[in-house]
C-alpha cells in the first residue's frame, strides 16, 4: 500500500520510518508552504532583542519556529540567563540538528499549547517575566493568554505563514527566497503534474496513493481546493484538522488521536 502525506519530505521523521518498516510505500504531497513573513522587521527586532538577553524564555511551539529563526541567522547562540521551551520531541530534536541547542524544557503530560501553560513553571521572583513567543502568523491566541495568566510578559511575534500551494485548483511552485524547508527530490513526490491532471479527469481513485494523510487544518483546507474526489480515502491527524475537512465536504474515513505510525496503521486496520 501507498500512502501520501500532505507535507513535506523534509519534515519527515518517526511517523514515516515507522510506515515504512511496517511495509508502506511513503510519498508526500505537500500541499502548503511555509514561509517568512512579506516583512521581517518584527521578527528580526525580537532576534536583535534575544541575543542582547532581553527575554529570560525563547518557547518554539513548532519546528518551523525553530527554521525561521535559523534562515535569518540564529545559530543557537542564547545568553546563559535565557532559557529555551519546547513543545515536544520534534521540535526539540530538530533544535538540536540545526542550532546544537540540547536538552530545553518541554511539558511532560501533554505536548502541546495547553501542556506548556499547565506545566511551564511560574516566573521567579526578582527575575525577568520578559518570554519570546514567535509563532506562525495564523497561531491562535491561546497560549500567549495563558502564559500572560501565569505572570508571563509575553512577546508574540510571527517568525513564518503558511500558504497553499494550490492555485486555481492546480498545484503551484512555491517561493524559493522565503521557503523555510530545502526544495523536495522529485522522488520523494507524487508526480504533482500527472495526479493535477487525474484529478481533473477524477482518476485518482484508479491510482496508488489510495490513501492520503493529512497533517494539518490549513493542508485540508488546500486539499479541498484542488478538487479532491470524494471517493479517495482521507485519513485525519486530529480533530481540528478533521473538522476542516468535515467543513469542506471532503470527511476523513478515520481520525488520529496522535501523529504516529502505530495510530496510521490502526486507523488502517493493519
Amino acid at each position: 500500500m501507498r500512502i501520501a502525506l500532505t507535507r513535506d519530505p523534509a519534515q519527515a521523521g518517526p511517523l514515516e520510518a515507522g510506515l515504512r518498516a511496517a511495509g508502506l510505500e511513503v510519498r508526500f504531497l505537500p500541499v502548503t508552504e511555509q514561509r517568512l513573513p512579506a516583512e521581517a522587521g518584527e521578527l528580526r527586532t525580537a532576534l536583535e532583542r534575544l541575543s542582547r538577553g532581553d527575554f529570560a524564555w525563547v518557547l518554539f511551539t513548532s519546528a518551523n519556529t525553530v527554521r525561521a529563526l535559523v534562515k535569518l541567522g540564529w545559530d543557537g547562540s542564547l545568553p546563559s540567563q535565557t532559557r529555551v521551551g519546547v513543545v515536544g520531541p520534534g521540535t526539540a530534536r530538530v533544535l538540536q540538528r540545526l542550532t546544537g541547542v540540547t536538552e530545553p524544557w518541554m511539558p511532560e503530560a501533554e505536548r502541546s499549547a495547553a501542556g506548556m501553560i499547565q506545566e511551564m513553571p511560574d516566573p521567579a521572583p526578582d527575575v525577568s517575566t520578559s518570554l519570546l513567543l514567535p509563532q506562525s502568523a495564523q497561531a491562535r491566541s491561546e497560549l500567549r493568554e495563558g502564559l500572560s495568566a501565569l505572570g508571563w510578559d509575553v512577546t508574540q511575534v510571527s517568525a513564518y505563514e503558511t500558504d497553499s500551494l494550490v492555485v486555481d485548483g492546480v498545484l503551484a511552485a512555491g517561493d524559493p527566497q522565503r521557503r523555510l524547508l530545502p526544495p523536495p527530490a522529485s522522488e520523494d513526490l507524487l508526480d504533482l503534474g500527472q495526479l493535477a491532471a487525474d484529478l481533473r479527469r477524477d482518476r485518482l481513485t484508479h491510482m496508488d496513493p489510495t490513501v492520503l494523510l493529512v497533517t494539518s487544518s490549513s493542508a485540508a483546507d488546500a486539499l479541498a481546493d484542488l478538487g479532491l474526489p470524494p471517493r479517495v480515502r482521507l485519513l485525519a491527524i486530529g480533530r481540528p484538522t478533521a473538522r476542516t475537512l468535515s467543513r469542506r465536504g471532503i470527511p476523513a474515513a478515520g481520525v488520529l488521536s496522535e501523529p504516529s505510525a502505530a495510530a496510521v496503521l490502526a486507523a488502517l486496520g493493519r
